[in-house]
């Protein structure tokens, strides 16, 4: 087999080095939640739930550069969105659907930087209970989906995907993930993802004839982190290929 020589690296190495300008490494970080269809089945008489608010935030920037954060209270639907170079995040509150969901992106495949984004959507409403009197079980149940993914190439640094969720009754939890990182990529060449699917359930004891305040809440994050090569280390990787080229040809001798 023949063996590339050292001269051959070298407009090879011109190349990068006058790329090593303009490239720029790659950190993605991808996470998405819904929590939808939400209801509530009284065992016995009524179970009436009312949204009586919603809404929706959206923040997108880049660390030492453009910023952008976007709030919407719209009723019924609260749904508003940012995006600054690959940096994404939309975030919606649905009374009609009785759903709330967020998705952010944070890709820093257009520059040499840190960049993050966030997404929020809250519901809020009261449930009431006629028809009955004393302790009755009440059951709730919704969809949730969940979709995350965090990957580096190379030269990547950081990429960590975030999620809180909490539904509140009367204050108090029935459902809850909160996850400050979700599975972190600390160096190049990694990558994690996660996608799924679930029916949650579960039953609480409430007052007949009572009203009961409900909040739904959730909070979608994304950061990557990248970190471009030094020429110099371009020029370190080059001269070990060569040096690799040159000792495979001694071993062919």
């Amino acid at each position: 087999m023949r063996v590339i020589s050292l001269k051959a690296f070298v407009p090879v190495l011109v190349l990068l080095l006058g790329a090593s300008s303009t490239a720029y490494a790659d950190a993605l970080s991808i996470t998405s939640f819904s929590f939808s269809n939400l209801q509530f089945t009284s065992a016995t008489g009524t179970a009436q739930f009312t949204v009586t608010g919603t809404n929706a935030r959206a923040d997108a920037g880049i660390n030492g550069g453009t910023q952008i954060s976007n709030i919407s209270n719209n009723f019924p639907i609260a749904q508003t969105s940012a995006a600054v170079n690959g940096v994404t995040a939309t975030a919606t509150a649905n009374a009609t659907t009785h759903s709330v969901s967020a998705a952010t992106t944070a890709n820093t495949g257009n520059c040499n930087c840190a960049v993050g984004s966030f997404g929020q959507g809250t519901l809020t409403g009261t449930l009431v209970l006629s028809g009955v009197e004393g302790p009755v079980n009440v059951n709730i149940s919704a969809l949730q989906t969940l979709l995350w993914q965090v990957q580096t190439d190379e030269f990547g640094k950081y990429a960590e995907s975030g999620l809180f969720f909490d539904m509140f009754v009367n204050g108090v939890p029935v459902f809850s993930l909160q996850v400050e990182a979700l599975h972190p990529l600390l160096g190049p060449n990694q990558s994690s993802m996660l996608q799924a699917s679930q029916q949650i359930s579960r039953s609480i004891t409430l007052q007949g004839g009572s009203t009961n305040s409900i909040t739904v809440r959730l909070s979608a994050t994304s950061l990557g982190i990248n970190e471009v090569p030094e020429p110099a280390t371009i020029v370190l990787l080059v001269s070990g290929l060569g040096f690799m080229a040159g000792v495979l040809k001694k071993r062919r001798v």
